[in-house]
């Protein structure tokens, strides 16, 4: 009698635990009154997740394309629109990174290390194109300079994909 009910209470404990687990709606909450601040709504996991996906996929191969195909230093207009497109995705993944890290106790890209590097990277590619854009002249040839910044960028990007990918954590879809 008392093995089955030690059988019983040993499978109960788990549920017990998991009723008391606090979800993301309670993380969120927990988060937001620690900060005196509130999340925008459309903020989640799953959001998160979307935009970083979006980003490692879709944004990088659009990156690419134009460092390949497009980028000509003659041409302000297409840089000034280039710049805007990565400081537009580096501001959605840092909010989403200060959502993670507020909510979940992670970080966009993984950990600290890799996220600082694709954050430092992309602010890297701004600077650039702020000082061809103002015309700054350079000791350097500014389509390699700013060719070896998109490559930092694209290798970080891929480097954390590859490992996502052997960890099992990314699905292409």
């Amino acid at each position: 009698m008392r093995h089955i009910a030690a059988i019983i209470i040993c499978s109960l404990i788990p549920l017990v635990s998991f009723a008391e687990s606090c979800n993301e709606q309670c993380k969120r909450e927990k988060a937001e009154a620690k900060r005196t601040e509130k999340f925008p709504s459309y903020l989640s996991w799953k959001f998160c997740e979307d935009t970083r996906f979006d980003f490692m996929t879709t944004a990088v191969a659009s990156l690419d394309k134009y460092r390949t195909h497009h980028f000509d230093t003659r041409y302000k207009g297409g840089m000034r629109n280039i710049k805007g497109f990565v400081e537009q995705r580096k501001e959605w993944l840092q909010e989403c990174d200060d959502y993670l890290a507020s909510t979940r106790d992670e970080r966009i890209f993984e950990d600290d290390k890799t996220t600082k590097a694709i954050f430092n990277a992309m602010d890297d590619i701004s600077t650039e194109m702020n000082q061809l854009i103002a015309g700054t002249p350079s000791t350097q040839d500014s389509s390699q300079v700013i060719n070896s910044r998109f490559e930092t960028l694209l290798k970080r990007v891929d480097d954390h994909k590859t490992l996502m990918l052997l960890k099992g954590r990314f699905v292409t879809r």
